[in-house]
């Protein structure tokens, strides 16, 4: 049986990401790398730390300084001690988050690591984890789901590692263990702070709040993101229970993270997000939730809006230069456009910029306005056709305007097709940017004011 008292000292990483991010709360909490790191006397400390601010919140009176845990503890922790006079005390709160006698302990293995579980548990200490139709409340004559002490105790964290807001919590996961350690140390400070001090519940956190969060966190990450990352939401209040999670695969994230490791992302960045902006959505907010829900709608806004921009102008505007190379990039290592068929599209795009440099600025803007519907591109490609097999210079005789492979990349390969158009797009601008293209001198990148905290760190020392 001591064996089994020590497991109970010991977190461990399950299947779980509620779990998960519970587990790097209390490492972090602990000042340990890992929770695998985390030791007998640091997790007993964490565990009367979390107790600790319990008994400071359970005295608090609502809507003063301090109030933000016992707040959340209704979306959290429907029931619990808190919220009954006569366990809200400090010997109920302690028994509520100790763990039973080993005696009382029920035969059964803990359903997510397998250890002895010391207890049956149910909605007040273990959040929803599953769509609402499968509401977590205990059955009748269900005793619970059992659960060992450091399982049980990793979900009773998730205050320390996501943020209340809007009647939600709302925090990032993600199966690359060295990415999430470091945005959990991240987000503990703040969540800390946000129980020390008056914080409003009801303040969902800006547009898209989960969205952006992942954002940040994968702007600090200074290394290679080895799997996605999700963003996950979720109330466990029995009248009304709610589960939602958004998953970004890992190319994209790494690209993400790349826009502020690479130096010639970054200015690429600003415009990028300046492009994504709606009317009532900030740049930054907007990209971050196309990134869970619409990646493929990402570099269509930034085309489209680099049209938009010509246009109006008929000049090619500032942001060109840094966008279309960052658009590229986007297509080729998140929408994986084949190299075969950027052998092809480099070629045509060659070809286009031969035409709307040799000839007056209406035929840029022709093209770029071509470029808008698939019909309208393929009547513009067949009028140039032509025309370069009359006027093609002489060293390019033996070669036409557009092959048939090209034309079939560009229009007959399925949904690969729209990826090559706007790959064309941006590869016709490079070329026309590499050869000494004038472009508009006082077109300014965004203003928004996200960019002033999105790479913030708040990490402290572990």
């Amino acid at each position: 049986m001591t064996a089994v008292v020590v497991a109970q000292d010991e977190l461990r990483l399950t299947a779980n990401p509620l779990q998960r991010a519970g587990a790097y709360a209390m490492a972090a909490l602990a000042k340990a790398g890992h929770p695998h790191a985390v030791t007998s006397d640091q997790f007993q400390r964490v565990i009367r730390t979390m107790i600790g601010d319990l008994v400071a919140a359970s005295t608090v009176v609502k809507g003063s300084a301090g109030w933000y845990l016992k707040g959340l503890s209704y979306t959290l922790w429907p029931n619990c001690a808190l919220h009954y006079k006569s366990k809200c005390t400090p010997a109920g709160i302690a028994t509520w988050r100790s763990a039973p006698p080993v005696e009382e302990w029920p035969d059964a293995p803990c359903s997510l690591c397998g250890r002895p579980a010391c207890a049956w548990y149910g909605n007040v200490d273990i959040p929803m984890g599953a769509s609402v139709e499968h509401r977590n409340t205990t059955a009748p004559d269900h005793q619970g789901t059992p659960l060992c002490f450091p399982c049980v105790s990793s979900f009773h964290a998730l205050p320390y590692v996501f943020t209340a807001g809007g009647g939600l919590l709302y925090g990032v996961h993600s199966w690359d263990e060295e990415f999430m350690a470091r945005a959990t140390r991240s987000a503990v400070p703040a969540n800390r702070r946000n129980m020390a001090l008056r914080r409003d519940l009801k303040r969902g956190g800006g547009f898209f709040a989960v969205e952006f969060a992942a954002l940040r966190a994968l702007r600090w990450w200074d290394r290679r993101i080895t799997a996605g990352v999700q963003a996950i939401q979720f109330s466990n209040n029995t009248r009304d229970m709610k589960f939602h999670v958004e998953d970004m695969g890992q190319p994209l994230a790494e690209w993400l993270r790349s826009t502020a490791s690479d130096s010639g992302r970054r200015i690429g960045f600003r415009y990028l997000a300046q492009s994504q902006a709606s009317a009532k959505v900030p740049g930054l907010r907007m990209l971050a939730w196309r990134a869970f829900h619409q990646p493929a709608q990402i570099p269509a806004r930034a085309t489209g809006w680099i049209r938009d921009q010509i246009s109006e102008s008929g000049r090619i505007p500032a942001a060109v230069p840094h966008l279309a190379p960052l658009v590229r990039t986007y297509l080729t290592e998140v929408l994986h456009v084949l190299e075969k068929d950027v052998g092809h599209v480099t070629t045509v795009a060659r070809r286009i910029a031969d035409v709307v440099t040799t000839n007056d600025d209406k035929s840029l803007k022709k093209f770029v306005v071509a470029t808008r519907r698939p019909n309208d591109l393929k009547s513009w490609l067949r009028s140039e056709i032509a025309g370069w097999a009359r006027k093609r210079p002489a060293d390019t005789a033996s070669d036409p305007f557009i092959s048939v492979a090209q034309w079939r990349v560009l229009f007959d390969a399925g949904n690969s097709s729209w990826s090559a158009r706007e790959l064309l797009f941006v590869a016709v601008f490079e070329e026309l940017c590499t050869r000494g293209a004038t472009v508009e001198a006082t077109d300014e990148t965004t203003t928004d004011d996200d960019f002033k905290t999105l790479d913030t760190n708040d990490l402290e020392e572990s």
